[in-house]
């Protein structure tokens, strides 16, 4: 299946929602029509040049946060990624807001720190060579929504095929460092393969 990537430019601490309630056990669905990949851009959100850079890297895998702390359904996303670029720059001397992508509760994604620049995290795997999602958040205890699953799979996907970032190369943070990010209800997906399985679907043959 071949997938529309709407990239205008690419490019975005356990930081990270009251996403809707759902069953834990209610099965993650495919959407039911084709759907399109919309990102909200840097400029569209306000994001703030870069006035530092970092060696370039280049992508080989595609790894998964969230944002560890709750984030309700009515906070201004705008704001906080305003702030967690200011606060990114200000109290961590990053160059950026640490992850490339970050997904809010209603599956809305926004372009973050450049891709060709590596992330940054507050532990101690190497993330050059990663591609950094989050999802905003905190999902030991908030639950993913099917909205938030599917874009997730769809971004995922998206970026795997521009890469050539194999399935087995897609997993969480979790997986590289002691730490409960992405957090137990969105590891699940990684553990039980539905989101790789998700996004093998969606991945051009």
């Amino acid at each position: 299946m071949k997938l529309p990537f709407a990239f205008i430019g690419l490019s975005l601490f356990l930081i990270v929602s009251c996403a809707p309630s759902m069953n834990p056990s209610t099965p993650m669905t495919a959407p039911q029509v084709e759907t399109k990949l919309e990102l909200v851009t840097r400029a569209d959100w306000g994001w703030v040049p870069l006035t530092d850079t970092l060696p370039t890297h280049e992508i080989k895998y595609i790894t998964i946060h969230h944002g560890g702390e709750d984030f309700p359904q009515d906070k201004d996303v705008i704001k906080y990624l305003i702030g967690l670029q200011s606060w990114s720059r200000s109290d961590k001397n990053w160059i950026d807001n640490p992850y490339h992508y970050m997904i809010d509760l209603q599956g809305k994604i926004y372009e973050a720190r450049p891709i060709e620049y590596p992330g940054d995290t507050n532990t101690d795997y190497d993330v050059r060579g990663h591609a950094l999602i989050c999802v905003m958040g905190n999902y030991e205890n908030q639950i993913l929504s099917e909205v938030q699953f599917n874009q997730l799979a769809l971004l995922t996907a998206t970026l795997a095929d521009r890469y050539g970032v194999a399935n087995n190369l897609i997993k969480g943070h979790k997986d590289y460092t002691e730490t409960l990010c992405p957090g137990k209800d969105l590891y699940r997906y990684l553990e039980d393969g539905s989101l790789i399985k998700r996004v093998g679907e969606l991945r051009r043959p």
